[in-house]
Parts: C-alpha cells; structure tokens; sequence
C-alpha cells in the first residue's frame, strides 16, 4: 500500500536546515583541520569532504535527520513514508556532495517548488523527501 505524504518540508525550513549544518560542518571541520594540521601541513584540508559526507550520510541514515534538520523539526523519508535508510541516504547526499554549485542550488530549489513530493535531484534517485516530523 503506498501512502501519500502531505506534510512536505517548506523550502525555508529546508533552507534554514542547511545553514545550521553548514554551521555545524563548518566549526567541525575548522577543528579538525587546525587539530591535523602540525601533522598533515596542508593535506589536512583533505579531510574536509570527508567529513561532509561522513556527516550527511550518517545522520540520514541513522536518525532520517542532520542536527540542522533535528532543529527544524524535519526529517528525510522515503516518498512511501518509511525510513530512509543507508541507500537512501548515500544516493540523495551523493548529489549534494558533486554539485555543490551555484547552478545546482537553483536546480534544487527550483526541483522543490515544482516537483510533486518537493524533491531535489538527489531525492529523485533515492525516492526519498523530506517531511514536517
């Protein structure tokens, strides 16, 4: 039986979930880098992408939410309402990991708005969205 999902994340709760991660993220990876730094000199930075994909993923998969997403009250879902779950997650945040773009960015928002389950590319692939929790 599939269920339809009603309670679609806004853009702006979306939005504002990406920033806070983004904030998250970036103190992390600052701390971290400084931390490798002595050791790595500026190979340290390589860890960044890493780290960002580590967190997206991770977080989606375990608990269907990023720390951003848990202050929005929203979580990722499968378009049927059930979890996410680790295919989920790598497909939907694989995107956002290789177009991190300008360009991109206006695809997704755009994508949002338009398509019928408010998705991105990369809920697309997974056939995932993200709901009101």
């Amino acid at each position: 039986m599939t269920t339809q999902l009603t309670n679609h994340a806004s853009l702006l709760e979306r939005g504002f979930a990406y920033i806070v991660d983004g904030i998250v993220l970036f103190i992390g990876v600052v701390i971290v880098v400084l931390a490798l730094a002595p050791v790595l000199g500026e190979g340290a930075q390589l860890v960044a992408l890493p780290i960002v994909a580590t967190y997206y993923i991770y977080s989606e998969a375990t608990w269907g939410q990023t720390p951003g997403k848990m202050v929005l009250g929203i979580r990722v879902v499968q378009t049927n309402g059930t979890e996410c779950g680790w295919g989920g997650s790598i497909l939907r945040n694989l995107t956002k990991l290789l177009g991190g773009t300008l360009i991109a960015t206006l695809v997704a928002i755009v994508l949002i708005l338009v398509t019928d389950d408010c998705q991105r590319v990369g809920d697309l692939l997974a056939d995932t969205t993200v709901v009101t929790s």
